[in-house]
């Protein structure tokens, strides 16, 4: 059994799934920006309601970014420390990739999958994947501009993620692309977790980090300022 944490979004979710990608119970969180309170209580929940305890966890699985700098950094922090309590390896799981499976699943396809998270302003932190799902253009961050997927411009592009709406303003060409604006929920990632765990595709535990699209920039209060 793989237990999948998702902490990126103002959402926490859990699930659980077996190797061949079947899902066996999920929880998701009716509070916002609540994961370092409520995501551990919900985990010994959603094993409880898969029968299960921690004993037959093969692996734990956490969305590697982008997303909220506090809650991908709550979710990998959990998840490390089950890895390293349990013996189990852990699984680093690409959460826009997911944004493209689950827009394809709702009917919605095209040639290239441009998959964003709202990084505040007129920007996005965004990759690309083509019509099987492969990366072809890594995560970036990216001013939304007319233009900004000039190279994209001979395919039939899906926007996904919660920058659709900003990106069709800020982008007109594209303003009647077809969109999917849901973010990742953690039963959402069960067959592209089984996939990489039977792949063997395990992140290094220890020295794992999330992926925030940039480097973290910690700032400073003015209450703290000299």
């Amino acid at each position: 059994m793989i237990l999948m944490i998702e902490s990126s979004g103002p959402v926490g979710s859990v699930a659980i799934c077996d190797t061949k990608g079947n899902s066996l119970g999920s929880l998701y969180s009716e509070q916002p920006n609540a994961h370092a309170e409520l995501l551990p209580g919900m985990v010994e929940k959603v094993m409880t309601l898969a029968g299960i305890n921690t004993g037959d966890l093969l692996a734990v699985a956490v969305n590697k970014g982008p997303g909220s700098y506090t809650g991908l950094r709550i979710g990998a922090s959990l998840a490390k420390g089950l890895c390293f309590g349990l013996d189990i390896p852990l699984i680093a799981a690409d959460g826009l990739k997911v944004m493209a499976l689950q827009a394809s699943n709702h009917g919605i396809s095209g040639d290239a999958y441009v998959c964003m998270v709202d990084a505040r302003r007129d920007e996005v932190f965004y990759a690309v994947y083509d019509h099987q799902f492969q990366q072809i253009e890594p995560l970036a961050a990216k001013i939304l501009a007319p233009g900004a997927w000039q190279i994209l411009e001979h395919k039939q592009i899906v926007f996904c993620g919660n920058a659709t709406d900003k990106m069709k303003q800020l982008v007109p060409e594209h303003a009647d692309a077809p969109g999917y604006d849901g973010l990742p929920q953690a039963s959402e990632f069960a067959s592209e977790i089984a996939r990489q765990f039977n792949a063997g595709e395990f992140a290094d535990t220890a020295y794992f980090e999330p992926d925030y699209g940039k480097a973290f920039m910690a700032g400073v209060t003015k209450k703290f300022v000299p």
